[in-house]
């Protein structure tokens, strides 16, 4: 028992400590995108160290130390999870978005098409769009529902685009590995939309380090200007302190904003039978010109992702 602990708590430790590195070094970047989880390690190290000093009758100086680190870990990280539980949503819907990862066109455009209806959703970010699966999306109705649209298809990860009821003006093209846009949205009350979606970590961790530094670099510029979005695929959570740095633009994150709670986005059984969705690297990002009414995940078979919708009161 008393060794199950010790490994739990190294364990957590370990990645308590990498949610504080910025590097782009591969190995840690992927377990940075765990450190949430650090929480039950915690939690299980102080349940099995309190049944170790009931069984023993006394406390030894590193049962002493193991149970003053588990209970710090466990408070840290139910403090950083908090805000997903207990944010300020707003009060009415004004503005819905949605964003989706459609692996290189395989996602359904059916099942995207009815989610945009049935949401009614006003702004669409859609990444990994190929040209094929952009005339799927408009024979499911897409082009009828939401006319404007800005980016292009791209045969590789690099299609992103938006598509959106208002009309787009004057944009252009981000420097990202999957692609990126930053446009106008001409909406009763207009605003700047910065759609990203970075490189895989997994294979590119610098490329991916050096995307979320131009989304920061682009976020800050448009932030300055006005009312701003920031949505898409990032392939980064909240855990990674490069993500973080573009939050401390004054971007908050919808989901927290609406209390949604544990909303995992990647990966979805469509990448394999036996997985369901353990980390959220979708989001959408807004300035305090928006709060976050409610967020919810949809299921789009054929992808890896489950899309994002997102639910906005523009105050």
């Amino acid at each position: 028992m008393g060794v199950v602990a010790a490994v739990a708590l190294a364990g957590a430790a370990t990645l308590t400590v990498l949610r504080f590195v910025d590097t782009s070094a591969r190995l840690p970047v992927m377990a940075t995108s765990f450190a949430s989880y650090a929480v039950l390690g915690f939690l299980l190290a102080l349940v099995l160290l309190v049944v170790l000093v009931r069984r023993a009758g006394r406390l030894r100086p590193v049962v002493i130390a193991g149970l003053v680190l588990a209970l710090v870990g466990a408070v840290a990280h139910g403090y950083w999870l908090a805000p997903l539980f207990a944010g300020a949503s707003g009060a009415r819907t004004d503005l819905v978005v949605m964003t989706s990862n459609l692996r290189f066109g395989l996602g359904d455009p059916n099942t995207v098409v009815r989610a945009v209806a049935d949401g009614k959703v006003d702004v669409l970010v859609l990444e990994e769009v190929t040209p094929s699966e952009l005339i799927a999306l408009d024979r499911a109705g897409l082009a009828a529902l939401l006319p404007h649209r800005a980016g292009e298809p791209v045969i590789t990860a690099a299609g992103t685009m938006v598509f959106s009821r208002d009309r787009l003006r004057d944009a252009r093209a981000i420097a990202l590995g999957n692609g990126g846009i930053a446009v106008d949205v001409r909406a009763p009350r207009p605003f700047r939309l910065l759609a990203v979606h970075t490189s895989q970590p997994v294979a590119a961790a610098t490329s991916w380090h050096d995307d979320l530094s131009e989304v920061k670099r682009q976020a800050a510029a448009a932030v300055g200007a006005g009312p701003t979005m920031v949505v898409g695929d990032f392939n980064a959570t909240r855990d990674h302190p490069a993500f973080r740095k573009i939050l401390g633009l004054g971007l908050h994150d919808a989901a927290e904003q609406a209390d949604a709670g544990w909303q995992p986005t990647w990966p979805t059984a469509s990448r394999a039978r036996y997985l369901r969705p353990v980390i959220t690297i979708d989001h959408v990002l807004v300035t305090r010109d928006f709060a976050g009414v409610r967020t919810r995940t949809v299921d789009v078979e054929g992808t890896d992702h489950h899309a994002l919708v997102a639910e906005l009161d523009r105050s």
